[in-house]
């Protein structure tokens, strides 16, 4: 196991990247169909660190070929996203026909309900049958936050195998444990990183803030990857939940691999993460709201005759107003329906799961967790 870091600002440098690990012919064999799974997650150019640089992908595609593999990039974006805008506002609109390898709408095409035998929090998934049947699975996401899972890297990327819709069962079960058990499945053959502009704070996956970060990752594991990835942002692997349950469910290790390259100290910094305290976990389960409401409703309506909206409080949706433009995006994407839009955008707070797939789809960052 191995793990590559190149100080850079140009894509090209994937091929540094790669060789470094021992070259994309220790992974790609002539006629071998190749799966590349960018993060094309939203419709926002890659200069956001939302989404994985165009230009890397495809730098990849061109290594991939060149050794007689045989590319196809596979996305499923954020639901309720239609996939057609996601790609145009990517920038990969025409990937397929200005290089002419193909891009795949997972969303559009033949998947298959599997069974996850080592499944923890989930048992099965909808995952795209081109993601299934390929030979080799290069994993290229984005080095940046996300306000669920502090990072959204290698493991967290593999999300967007799974077919629209289907991806919240992934939440509703258990985020990080159903991250893991996604990955026994799905295997990443190569992960690579594109840190050149990559993204911090609160507002990630989608709506945090880009910031050029000049590094790209390789290694031929998954969490190995993670890790490194996490260290660069001045981050502790450790405290990143999905990624230490991968490694003690034994899918690599957090530390004592060989890093080629560039070293930690050249590249790292000193990034604003999403923080993270054990308090939210509880929160997130939604049990601690609903049983001070089932105590708050009452006396509110006895000493004061009527219920008065309370303030999100640590760990809930926060609604801004002031940002909210009405595209009620959030509302499709509300596996449990707590949203509402009259005069204005509402959540019910006995309802609200507290899975913040709403500020995930938000494309005017109006929904954010309290901290």
């Amino acid at each position: 196991m191995a793990v590559s870091i190149v100080s850079t600002d140009d894509p090209a440098d994937v091929r540094r990247a790669l060789n470094l690990i021992g070259g994309i012919d220790r992974f790609v064999k002539s006629g071998d169909r190749v799966v590349i799974k960018p993060n094309i997650c939203a419709g926002k150019p890659s200069d956001t660190g939302a989404v994985t640089d165009p230009a890397v992908v495809l730098e990849v595609c061109k290594v991939v070929s060149e050794c007689g593999g045989q590319p196809v990039v596979c996305e499923s974006p954020i639901y309720p996203f239609p996939s057609s805008r996601v790609f145009r506002r990517a920038g990969y609109d025409d990937f397929e026909n200005r290089y002419g390898y193909p891009l795949l709408d997972i969303d559009s095409s033949p998947s298959k309900r599997v069974r996850i035998p080592e499944g923890v929090a989930i048992d099965h998934a909808v995952i795209s049958e081109e993601v299934l049947k390929c030979d080799v699975l290069i994993n290229v996401p984005v080095l940046k936050t996300h306000l669920q899972t502090t990072v959204s890297l290698g493991l967290k990327n593999l999300k967007g195998v799974v077919v629209g819709k289907q991806k919240h069962l992934i939440h509703l079960s258990g985020l990080n444990e159903g991250i893991v058990d996604l990955n026994t499945l799905v295997k990443s053959h190569i992960t690579i990183i594109d840190g050149i502009i990559g993204m911090e704070g609160g507002g990630g996956p989608t709506n945090g803030r880009p910031v050029r970060m000049n590094v790209i990752v390789a290694s031929d594991n998954v969490v190995e990857a993670d890790s490194t990835g996490v260290r660069i942002m001045g981050g502790d692997p450790k405290a990143v939940e999905h990624i230490r349950l991968a490694a003690d469910r034994g899918l690599g290790v957090l530390d004592g691999f060989d890093i080629y390259g560039a070293g930690l100290e050249a590249v790292s910094r000193k990034l604003d993460l999403p923080k993270r305290p054990d308090f939210n976990r509880m929160l997130i389960s939604g049990m601690a709201i609903r049983i001070w409401d089932a105590f708050r409703r009452p006396a509110m309506k006895v000493l004061r005759g009527e219920q008065v909206e309370r303030r999100p409080r640590l760990g809930e949706l926060v609604i801004d107003h002031d940002l909210c433009d009405g595209c009620r995006l959030c509302l499709e994407a509300c596996p449990v329906g707590a949203l509402s839009f009259t005069e204005r955008l509402e959540c019910d707070r006995k309802t609200c799961l507290l899975c913040f797939c709403c500020a995930e789809v938000c494309p005017k960052g109006a929904l954010s967790k309290e901290t």
